[in-house]
């Protein structure tokens, strides 16, 4: 029974690493929704987890490495190449937009 745990974890943590790694798609996620709903929430914790820890310096462009400057609309954006790195919106145009730093 024992051994019967510790593959069972094994399982869990492998698909925990799939999902985690697979976030972003919107399949993998819509179908772990509606297949294990408590999962799905436990890796969307996960994954908020993740990003309260990532240490990526937010003042420096992801492209180009140059500085970011806010400006009165309260985006963020680069100053020499132009990249929007974060802004309060989730949608432009009616489309959802996906940035480097996430959502203000």
């Amino acid at each position: 029974m024992y051994n019967e745990k510790i593959s069972d974890d094994a399982n869990l943590n492998e698909l925990i690493d799939y999902y985690l790694k697979n976030f972003n798609n919107p399949e993998i996620m819509d179908e772990l929704k509606w297949e294990d709903p408590y999962l799905y929430l436990q890796i969307t914790r996960l994954h908020f987890i993740k990003q309260l820890q990532d240490t990526t310096p937010t003042y420096k462009c992801p492209d180009c490495g140059d500085n970011i400057v806010h400006d009165e609309w309260g985006e963020e954006y680069c100053e020499s190449c132009g990249l929007v790195t974060r802004t309060p919106y989730d949608y432009v145009a009616g489309f959802k937009i996906t940035l480097p730093y996430g959502r203000k």
